[in-house]
């Protein structure tokens, strides 16, 4: 269906999308916009521009008459935006949603649009030609660099003014000009095939780059992790630069691979490269664009379209796309992944039909193959490649950690020691007295998820007596024991990590609320959204309802699964404070959700429950979080750097609690424990009631010389059956006769004991005669309780036989 939005009295209608999934030549989808003129003959608007927003999954492209196309790859949709002026360059706004600065050829202005109303929020102006390069600092000065062939102008975004200003001369005007990855330094090649690089804080220069055989320098390109770049012109050659000694690492000669000149470069980002891109798009004078492999220093493809020659082409930021803009005015979208997939398989097609591939020749060819490496082989030579650095540029390029090597991963950004003396040595302890009953408290299904996370959390109180005390804790391990559980020594080292790190000044008031947390929390709120704390203030929310209860549970009550994995791939990739951050950010993120709720039971059963979320803009609010908090509210402040666990036979003690008070409720918890034992149910007082009064009737039975002779007489007839067992049926009858009579009298004087030493007057006779008839009604009432009554007694009575019969 098409979605319709108005606005002023223009309708942007949104149109859906089909993207191919396999094609052959990589092109998932193609681009030509074609209007009728007044003579109804068919005319094609070419397209100039283009420019990919990775974290949205959202392209933008302009055509020559000034029409601005968005597609959304998530929804599968794209509509048009009609701009008044022809647009030079575009760019999309790294820390505003759906914001996009356009600059406009006419008027010489930057306009920031939304791209979902068409609306223009601001409008910057000071260039004096039209702009051709933006870019964007990710750092803490959040500026805006834009350029023209005649200045270059750096803003800053906070207060929209201008921040340096860059004038050429004629001779030497901007080729073009750029933030390195890091921010740190500008770049810009010059007509007279001069770099100058600029120090970013500072704008002072830091080097000047006269490469001596390169001429005609037309673009410069950098890898991802910022410490290589590559520089290429009209002469046949390429140019890598190593950015951190300021030196060139190689030259290329680009005749060997049929290039005679540079248009443009650009490195193409690749799942687990780290940053360090070996993938160079080069696009030739003739129009052909070649992806050349700078390890194997091999062509892996060579792009050129039947329809038309490639005019430019543009990369996105991860790499997952890339579109060529042809010289007729279409565009051509390419997954990145298919064409190297396909690429792969040219090569093997031909090794495949090289001669001499005979059956001898492959059976030798067998042993020469080196057998394939064990798991803690291949473990540890991931290990050493995957630095913490390197993996958090692959998260930031892909927005996770792919799950099959998510614990691999999570290992080495904790640095976890496989201690298995250590280890093993809580296991041993056995299940801990505070979680032996945990599956009274929670509903697990499954038997073998039950006991890894009653064997987790016994260790962590072997470890530690904190966290046999702690009542939050299980909800707290459980989602790491969902994903961690194959390895259970990676779980425990993995849990203790984080509640050493992550969880730092949690238990400082333990077992009481974390207040000092709570307070950071707060602050960063009130920084950056007022507005939601009073309207917590108004109903009376506190931190313990909006930020305890996400910490306590690790998010996972608020988040699903998938989402819950992303999020703490972010956690332990970043700084301990992270977690905090994304706490903040949920509840912004959510405003307009919890402004709608009206009172505080509202309020807590929605941070019990998994509400809908932008994964996305969450982390990206949450990274701005991160960077943007003053230094005086900002919990780094407050918070020790990361400490893994110590790599030897114990693991180290773990501090930051009042250990006096963990004591204290111990000591009192094993009270309680105790006293529970001594007490008895009710049930269990209610027999042991009825024996002491059995036992005390039946001793004033004995002594009663009323009824001792036919007792006396029961067990001498009883004791002679049993020596003479060949005695006749009519003693036998005469016994049971007598046992049945005397267990009558034995209950009728346990239920209706006789009033001995009470007189009655004759007045008093009708009040007896009265207490008799309810005793027969009760006797007619209560059958059961004569019936047990009578179980007892003879279980009595034959027990006291057996002792008499030991006596004998």
């Amino acid at each position: 269906m098409e979605n319709e939005i108005r606005i002023d009295e223009e309708k942007i209608e949104k149109f859906d999308i089909k993207i191919k999934s396999k094609p052959k030549d990589g092109v998932i989808l193609q681009l030509h916009h074609t209007v009728r003129d007044s003579r109804g003959e068919c005319r094609r608007i070419r397209f100039s521009s283009a420019v990919f927003d990775d974290g949205l999954e959202k392209l933008a492209c302009a055509d020559n008459a000034g029409n601005l196309f968005i597609i959304d790859f998530s929804d599968l949709k794209f509509w048009k935006l009609i701009h008044r002026g022809v647009i030079s360059a575009l760019h999309f706004v790294p820390n505003r949603v759906d914001a996009l600065v356009v600059a406009n050829s006419d008027t010489l202005n930057l306009n920031f649009i939304d791209i979902e109303t068409g609306q223009t929020s601001l409008t910057l102006s000071g260039h004096t030609s039209q702009v051709k390069h933006i870019s964007f600092s990710k750092n803490k000065l959040n500026n805006l660099l834009t350029a023209s062939q005649a200045e270059a102008i750096l803003w800053e975004l906070k207060n929209y003014t201008k921040y340096f200003t860059l004038s050429t001369y004629l001779g030497s005007q901007i080729q073009q000009i750029m933030f390195t990855p890091s921010c740190d330094y500008l770049v810009a090649c010059f007509q007279n095939d001069t770099v100058q690089i600029w120090r970013h804080d500072t704008m002072k220069s830091v080097k000047q780059i006269i490469p001596s055989g390169l001429k005609h320098i037309k673009n410069i390109a950098f890898t991802m992790n910022g410490r290589a770049m590559a520089m290429a012109g009209l002469v046949p050659c390429l140019i890598l630069f190593n950015m951190d000694t300021w030196k060139a690492l190689k030259s290329i000669d680009l005749t060997k691979y049929n290039i005679k000149g540079v248009h443009q470069i650009a490195f193409i980002p690749q799942l687990f490269d780290g940053g360090a891109n070996k993938i160079l798009a080069i696009l030739s004078s003739d129009c052909i664009l070649h992806l050349l492999d700078l390890e194997s220093l091999k062509i892996k493809q060579s792009i050129c379209p039947e329809s038309s020659s490639i005019k430019k082409f543009v990369v996105s930021p991860t790499g997952k796309y890339f579109l060529c803009i042809l010289q007729l005015g279409e565009v051509n979208i390419y997954n990145s992944s298919l064409v190297l997939e396909s690429c792969k398989d040219i090569i093997v097609d031909s090794e495949r039909k090289e001669p001499a591939c005979s059956l001898t020749y492959a059976y030798r060819c067998i042993p020469q193959y080196p057998s394939a490496p064990n798991k803690l082989v291949v473990e540890q030579k991931m290990r050493a490649c995957m630095d913490s650095a390197r993996l958090r540029r692959i998260l930031m390029q892909y927005g996770e950690y792919p799950d099959k090597f998510r614990s691999i991963i999570w290992k080495s950004l904790l640095n976890t020691p496989r201690n298995k003396t250590a280890y093993s040595t809580l296991v041993d302890k056995g299940i801990h007295q505070a979680y032996k009953n945990i599956e009274k408290q929670f509903t697990i299904h499954s038997s073998v998820t039950l006991k890894n996370l009653k064997r987790l959390l016994s260790c962590l109180a072997h470890w530690c007596p904190l966290f046999g005390v702690m009542k939050f804790l299980p909800g707290f391990v459980f989602p790491f024991v969902k994903v961690l559980q194959k390895d259970p020594l990676l779980l425990f080292e993995c849990v203790a990590t984080v509640l050493m790190n992550q969880c730092q000044l949690w238990f400082e008031y333990a077992p009481f609320p974390p207040i000092s947390i709570l307070a950071m929390i707060e602050n960063v709120l009130a920084e950056h959204d007022q507005h939601l704390l009073d309207h917590y203030c108004q109903l009376g929310v506190t931190s313990q309802t909006y930020a305890l209860k996400i910490l306590e549970t690790a998010f996972s009550e608020v988040l699903t699964c998938s989402e819950w994995l992303i999020l703490w791939d972010h956690i332990l990739s970043n700084e301990p404070s992270f977690i905090l951050m994304s706490v903040v950010s949920y509840n912004i993120v959510q405003k307009n959700a919890v402004k709608r709720l009206k009172n505080l039971e509202q309020i807590e059963n929605f941070f019990h429950m998994q509400n809908p979320i932008d994964m996305k803009l969450f982390l990206k609010k949450a990274y701005i979080l991160l960077n943007d908090t003053c230094a005086d509210v900002h919990p780094r402040k407050y918070f020790n750097s990361f400490v893994p666990l110590e790599k030897n036979n114990c693991y180290q003690q773990f501090t930051g609690y009042p250990k006096a008070t963990i004591c204290l409720k111990l000591a009192k918890m094993g009270r309680k424990k105790a006293r529970s034992a001594e007490r008895y149910t009710l049930k269990e007082l209610t027999k042991k009631s009825q024996e002491k009064v059995m036992n005390e009737r039946l001793n004033s039975l004995y002594n009663d010389s009323d009824h001792s002779d036919n007792i006396k007489e029961y067990y001498v007839r009883d004791k002679y059956f049993k020596k003479h067992r060949r005695k006749s049926n009519v003693h036998l009858q005469n016994k049971v006769e007598n046992r049945n009579r005397v267990k009558e009298e034995f209950i009728n004087n346990i239920l209706y004991p006789p009033d001995a030493g009470l007189k009655f007057s004759k007045g008093d006779s009708k009040g007896s005669r009265r207490r008799e008839t309810q005793r027969s009604r009760s006797k007619r009432k209560s059958p059961e309780k004569v019936h047990t009554l009578e179980k007892e007694v003879e279980k009595l009575m034959r027990s006291d036989s057996n002792s008499d019969e030991s006596d004998c």
